[in-house]
């Protein structure tokens, strides 16, 4: 059994990151016990990214108390972890920027990541544009997590809704692709 995080940050509520996400975790469940947590950060209300406050250096976690402490939380728990981000101006989502600012109360002391080392990774970005820089947010999310943390990235998807001409939910082997990289977790 593997505990699974899924963060989805994208401000469409059924976007093509969640029909891929809801792919990925539809093939993680399959016959395994898997346990997966599904979090919008659209719903949640967070103040900042990181202050820089150093307080989660002494205390081991991010001392800022809002929306975002529980899913770091859950973050820190799993043992595999999606990533679902739109492009917005050549960049990933406001939301998942701020998340990511915040991952630095995963950094100890010593400035090494203090999560356990080979949790997995899956990363999903989505664009409406062209792929290209799509792809490029996808390589800069998955170097903080390789890089900072030791994840194993075990897959990626990037979508472009203008090059495959539809949506995410009608791109029947996009979504089998996504079912075969859940079932690696």
């Amino acid at each position: 059994m593997s505990k699974i995080v899924a963060i989805i940050a994208s401000p469409r509520k059924n976007g093509n990151c969640k029909a891929i996400v809801d792919a990925i975790t539809d093939g993680a469940m399959g016959l395994s016990p898997n346990v997966v947590d599904i979090v919008d950060l659209n719903a949640l209300r967070f103040t900042n990214g990181c202050q820089a406050c150093m307080g989660c250096k002494s205390s081991g976690s991010c001392v800022t108390k809002d929306d975002l402490l529980p899913v770091l939380d859950l973050i820190r728990e799993a043992e595999a972890l999606i990533v679902a981000v739109p492009v917005y101006f050549g960049h990933s989502s406001s939301q998942y920027r701020m998340l990511e600012d915040r991952l630095y109360s995963f950094i100890g002391k010593d400035r090494k990541g203090t999560l356990a080392k080979n949790k997995k990774l899956v990363t999903v970005v989505t664009c409406g544009g062209e792929s290209g820089i799509a792809k490029a947010v996808a390589d800069d999310i998955e170097r903080i997590y390789v890089n900072y943390f030791s994840f194993e990235p075990v897959g990626r998807i990037v979508f472009s809704e203008m090059e495959s001409g539809h949506v995410a939910e009608k791109d029947d082997e996009l979504l089998e692709r996504a079912r075969l990289i859940g079932k690696k977790l």
